[in-house]
């Protein structure tokens, strides 16, 4: 994935205030913000501290990762994005933070319990999406999790519903945001993530945002 891809040098410095203006006006991403990131935290699970690290993809300014650290987990976080790595590390010195994306896990990142990832899995067109599962798969521990929510819908027909229900009430700000965006479709992720050899479940958050888990 090319550096900065999707521009999140530009946003760094205003991401966060950014994130919380837009979820306290039910914008249609990013709507009950913090609730879904609380939701990923409790789809991984700490049943008698079954797992002790964390890896969390397309960290950004570390707003889901910190949510780990009060658990005594090993926290990393990866990103392509220079000055989201910079704050996140300003934010939380306890995460360990490298550059890196969905299709480069570097190395020198250990192997993980379990991968998180929130808002970020949407860049990725079709073919990425199955390359990352299996790079996500091969920096697991046996029985793993990944933990992703995300801008998703259920199948092709609801993306029609859905874009149908946009222009009708006037929303083409977010129909033209589809054009740079690949919204995954939960049951073609579920096949996806079966195929490698997961078990999955999961669940629609909000309008636009559902959660998976796949467990090996």
């Amino acid at each position: 994935m090319p550096k900065d891809r999707w521009g999140f040098d530009r946003w760094a410095a205003s991401y966060d205030e950014d994130i919380i203006r837009s979820a306290r006006a039910g914008d249609w991403i990013f709507s009950d913000y913090d609730r879904v990131l609380d939701k990923v935290v409790e789809y991984c699970g700490q049943e008698e501290s079954s797992y002790t690290s964390v890896l969390d993809v397309g960290i950004g300014t570390g707003n889901l990762a910190a949510r780990f650290l009060p658990r005594g987990v090993q926290v990393f976080g990866i990103d392509p994005s220079v000055k989201m790595r910079k704050i996140c590390r300003k934010k939380y010195p306890g995460i360990k933070v490298t550059a890196g994306d969905f299709l480069n896990i570097p190395k020198t990142v250990p192997i993980a319990d379990i991968i998180v990832s929130a808002y970020a899995f949407h860049h990725l067109n079709a073919v990425e999406k199955a390359a990352a599962v299996s790079v996500m798969k091969s920096h697991l521990k046996p029985k793993g999790r990944i933990v992703i929510a995300d801008l998703m819908f259920q199948d092709a027909s609801m993306v029609s519903k859905i874009k149908q229900e946009l222009r009708d009430i006037g929303r083409f700000d977010i129909l033209e945001e589809f054009a740079d965006e690949y919204p995954a479709l939960f049951d073609e992720l579920g096949i996806l993530f079966q195929s490698e050899g997961f078990c999955f479940d999961g669940e629609r958050l909000t309008e636009s945002v559902w959660i998976l888990r796949a467990c090996l």
